[in-house]
């Protein structure tokens, strides 16, 4: 999973993210194949995530305090996040027994989590601050937070892949088994957004990242899909100058397929499948 390309060009963070990218591995090798996994090495890794987290995001603070980091405060802020995430997924883990659907829970939301820190956020240390204009527009604002961050799963692996606009309707890929979540806007906008992946983007997404068939990858695949989808809704609360907003009162969930969706939609050709994204604002 790990990957030059991630170097942030200061050492010892980088040693630090390569381990971290090594755990998550280990933990989904723990769900590949049989999706069998012992109990006390899943425990040893989130015992592992919880000191090494603590060590590797005060190290990285405190680089980012020592070249006066513009976005040291935001940074730190999903520092922090992440923290409340393993705990909160601990707790499911021990209060289930370590169930397999935990477990395989709390692997889609690291690797998602941990790919797109790597890959984009983190790659903007010591870089300046880009200044966005605010968007009026709420259709063009969530379909650009939408490639930007699609775009940074796709091109870990130093692809060329970009994800562009087609017409709603004018792709042929099919969507049978594809995985479609829901968000609700409460907040300066009313009424809600649907993502829907393909079973193409899906499975082309996860084998690029993991080098492992979507049927034998563990079934933390949805979980990972969540977590993506969870990232953009946060980067359009940002772009909308909601600075005080609580991101866990943000309720992201997977809906079925017959549920009521917009008739305002664009599909995107990500590179590697079609995802269809609904919007329905009133």
């Amino acid at each position: 999973m790990w990957h030059d390309s991630l170097k942030i060009g200061v050492e010892k963070i980088d040693e630090q993210h390569k381990m971290l990218f090594s755990k998550v591995e280990q933990l989904i090798d723990e769900l590949v194949d049989t999706g069998e996994y012992h109990k006390d090495n899943v425990t040893s890794i989130i015992l592992f995530l919880k000191d090494y987290a603590v060590t590797h995001f005060a190290d990285e603070e405190a680089y980012q305090l020592s070249i006066n980091e513009v976005n040291y405060l935001q940074h730190k802020m999903l520092h922090e996040n992440f923290v409340e995430t393993v705990l909160e997924h601990e707790k499911r883990l021990i209060a289930s027994d370590f169930a397999q659907s935990d477990v395989s829970k709390f692997t889609g939301t690291l690797l998602a989590w941990l790919a797109y820190h790597v890959s984009e956020v983190d790659q903007k240390i010591g870089k300046a601050a880009e200044v966005t204009a605010e968007n009026d527009n709420h259709t063009d604002l969530i379909c650009e937070c939408f490639c930007n961050v699609i775009s940074n799963y796709v091109n870990m692996n130093n692809d060329t892949n970009t994800c562009s606009v087609i017409k709603a309707g004018n792709h042929d890929e099919t969507f049978e088994g594809s995985v479609t979540i829901r968000h609700y806007f409460t907040h300066i906008l009313e009424g809600y957004v649907v993502f829907d992946y393909s079973s193409a983007f899906i499975s082309e997404l996860m084998y690029s990242l993991t080098g492992i068939p979507l049927d034998k990858i563990g079934n933390f695949e949805k979980t990972f899909l969540l977590q993506i989808s969870t990232i953009i809704i946060e980067n359009i609360y940002r772009r909308l100058y909601v600075d005080k907003y609580n991101f866990s009162e943000m309720k992201i969930l997977i809906v079925d397929k017959d549920e009521t969706y917009p008739e305002e939609r664009i599909a995107f050709d990500t590179g590697m499948g079609i995802v269809d994204v609904g919007f329905s604002f009133v």
